[in-house]
């Protein structure tokens, strides 16, 4: 069977996105998927340029599909956005150093065998970022500043629910990372899960039938889709890196215990 082509279905969903933008008089457009995975610019330290043959490929392959799902870019006042997809991350930012933690964690975490924030290096998390299949959405793609209120974000989730949905779908990831909770938010507390449960993956849940409940509520799957969501903090929150860390990493790592054939099930 040939591959499926997520990057140009990709490419064509965030054209129509840029589009109705523009006819709005958004101009600042932040385009976003599966990380690019080609040389990096010599000119730039910070892109990477797209091998859509590679990148489509891996993602096809991956025996694990993770996406974190994010607000907004952070292009500062009277700045041009940029192509998420070519970021090589900084770990001086508190938001490149959680991504890349967070990432490293779930993806080494196994059922028998949970990742702890200190048993690895900074290369280590660096080296599997710039290399494991993973993707990038923000849900408003006009880019922003430091922060979005949740009422901005949310009138975006709404007024563009159908494209974000059809994004969302398309890539098809198994693990979408969830990063907005905030206390001030009905339902999960999290706006970008709540989309998610109500657009995408209806039957998302933080228990089942097996007895797993997380009652701390980072946890949610759908079982019948084999989904997991994330119910994360925004990755430049300001709370302690480490403690955060294994809040999360423990709650998936029970969430394996009890569910073991979730890392076995997915194109292998």
């Amino acid at each position: 069977m040939k591959d499926y082509d997520y990057v140009t279905e990709n490419e064509r969903i965030l054209e129509k996105w840029r589009k109705r933008n523009e006819e709005r008089g958004e101009t600042n457009f932040a385009d976003d998927g599966i990380m690019y995975r080609g040389q990096i610019d010599d000119n730039s330290t910070e892109r990477y340029e797209s091998d859509n043959k590679q990148e489509n490929k891996m993602w096809n392959e991956a025996p694990l599909r993770i996406l974190f799902l994010t607000k907004d870019q952070n292009a500062g006042e009277d700045c041009d956005a940029w192509d998420v997809r070519g970021e090589t991350g900084n770990l001086s930012y508190a938001f490149f150093r959680n991504l890349m933690y967070q990432l490293y964690g779930l993806v080494i975490t196994k059922s028998g065998d949970k990742v702890d924030y200190n048993s690895f290096t900074n290369e280590q998390a660096i080296e599997l970022y710039k290399t494991f299949p993973i993707a990038r959405i923000n849900a408003k793609k006009e880019a922003g500043v430091s922060s979005v209120s949740n009422h901005t974000l949310k009138f975006y989730i709404e007024r563009d629910r159908e494209l974000l949905k059809e994004q969302i779908l398309n890539l098809d990831a198994d693990i979408i990372i969830c990063c907005g909770y905030s206390d001030y938010v009905e339902e999960s507390g999290n706006l970008l899960l709540n989309f998610l449960k109500k657009e995408c993956y209806n039957n998302l849940d933080n228990k089942d039938d097996n007895g797993w409940i997380d009652n701390d509520g980072w946890i949610y799957y759908d079982k019948e889709n084999n989904k997991l969501a994330i119910n994360n903090w925004h990755l430049s929150a300001r709370k302690s890196s480490e403690e955060w860390f294994n809040q999360l990493i423990d709650a998936y790592h029970c969430f394996l215990e009890k569910h073991p054939n979730f890392i076995k099930s997915h194109r292998e």
